[in-house]
């Protein structure tokens, strides 16, 4: 589970911004709670909704995420570019590097992990981790100048081993400076850091705006309990549907992707051999999902839904025909689907987009119904649904807000910073401008009068 995450100088984060999803003492809403399990033992929170006007560094925060998500799964090339970015309405930023830090708490154990980047180099790279009440550096890792990497290492991570040890020493030196030790480790089989490998590459899922953390089309053959759960719930939310299906054929680029260069479906018949899933535009404007069935035969997939109409007529439509709002609550139900099923942390940019406010509250509220007591599932959201903003559904350590200064710097902070009584209307008190994070309006500093 997500503890904690900060970043520094990265797009419009100049100073430190720190995101918590560790609770406070108020015993609102126990099912919000997650004990860790480690030896420190803090309240976790499973939800997060986070507030602020356009522009204000809600959907960079998760950008921010994805990108030290991204450079720790799939690392760099020689001589490439670290694609970070710094915060550029100010000189001296420009030039300084952009800080990541993360504390998660994950099987047991919870790691403080982080490191510092520009686009040339890892400045440095540190590890720290607390299986009991007590902390133990693991490795600490600096790059200077002139591109030399040095990587200490604490005695609970080199071990008494000779050969360990040197082994270790061995990747460190083999470490290029615009490469990050852990991913560089881990590529090696240094087995004690795969579970921090793996919290990164398949528990943390970072959704945009405009992407489903799923394809759809694949699991609605495979799995009955997801289908019937998508069913129930799409009947339930009044969309109309009344079932869910797929359509399966074998794979044809001439006819489902005519025109793609000889090079590029090379490229796609390889990589969906190793198990890629891609959703792609046909011809006529279907979203078709294609990968490799289980006899690694390359396959087709079109999403159908099921309408029943008068006189019990049942029709299949494509999910095109389906309204924007239908089209994003089906994307986003693999969540609530997959909350019980394992470890997860959603982190979501506009949850709400396209919803209407009565589904965007029944989204949340099953999200927690959906979690047993222990499951260690969470979902931080960004949103504009200020009907969200309701102590009857989230707690105050819960709900964050972004502001930026004259300077175009974004701050973040938690209304449990704030001191708010129990029974004051947020909604109203947050679009009034109490709680900051709204935009500032201004009046046209002319007003012309054009005849009609």
């Amino acid at each position: 589970m997500l503890l904690q995450f900060a970043v520094e100088n990265y797009a419009c984060f100049a100073e430190e911004a720190l995101f918590s999803m560790v609770a406070s003492a108020g015993p609102e809403h126990p099912r919000h709670l997650v004990q860790s399990q480690t030896g420190r033992r803090p309240r976790i929170l499973r939800l997060a909704a986070l507030y602020g006007a356009n522009a204000h560094g809600k959907t960079k925060l998760i950008e921010a995420l994805r990108f030290a998500q991204s450079l720790v799964i799939l690392g760099t090339k020689s001589g490439r570019r670290i694609p970070t970015q710094p915060y550029r309405l100010d000189r001296q930023s420009r030039e300084k590097p952009s800080r990541f830090d993360f504390l998660i708490d994950y099987e047991g154990v919870e790691y403080s992990y982080g490191f510092a980047v520009d686009a040339v180099r890892v400045h440095e790279e540190w590890l720290f981790v607390r299986e009991t009440a007590r902390e133990a550096r693991y490795f600490e890792r600096v790059t200077d100048a002139d591109n030399k990497v040095t990587v200490e290492m604490g005695p609970k991570f080199a071990g008494s081993d000779k050969k360990r040890r040197q082994f270790l020493e061995f990747v460190a030196q083999g470490t290029r400076p615009n490469q990050l030790f852990l991913t560089e480790a881990v590529d090696r089989n240094v087995e004690v850091l795969k579970p921090l490998f793996r919290w990164f590459k398949s528990v943390l899922t970072v959704v945009s705006a405009e992407e489903a953390p799923q394809p759809l089309a694949v699991r609605i053959n495979r799995e009955e309990d997801f289908v019937e759960f998508m069913a129930d719930f799409l009947r339930n939310a009044g969309t109309g549907i009344d079932g869910l299906s797929s359509e399966e054929e074998p794979l044809d680029f001439e006819r489902h992707f005519p025109g793609v260069p000889a090079g590029l479906r090379e490229d796609i018949e390889t990589e969906l051999l190793q198990g890629a899933i891609y959703s792609l535009p046909g011809p006529d404007g279907q979203s078709l999902t294609i990968y490799c069935d289980d006899q690694a035969r390359p396959t087709v997939a079109r999403l159908k839904t099921r309408h029943i109409g008068r006189d019990a007529i049942e029709a299949n439509f494509d999910f095109e025909d389906e309204s924007s709002g239908t089209q994003r609550l089906m994307e986003i139900l693999p969540i609530l689907a997959d909350a019980a099923s394992g470890e997860r942390v959603y982190v979501v940019d506009e949850l709400d987009r396209k919803l209407h406010p009565l589904l965007s509250r029944l989204f949340v509220s099953s999200f927690i119904d959906r979690c047993a007591d222990e499951q260690r599932t969470q979902l931080v959201f960004t949103t504009h649904d200020t009907h969200l903003m309701d102590l009857e559904v989230l707690r105050r350590d819960e709900i964050w807000f972004f502001e930026k200064d004259r300077y175009g710097s974004s701050r973040l902070y938690s209304m449990n910073a704030l001191k708010v009584r129990p029974d004051l209307k947020l909604e109203k008190s947050y679009l009034n401008g109490r709680f900051g994070g709204v935009p500032l309006i201004r009046e046209p500093a002319v007003s012309l009068d054009v005849p009609c």
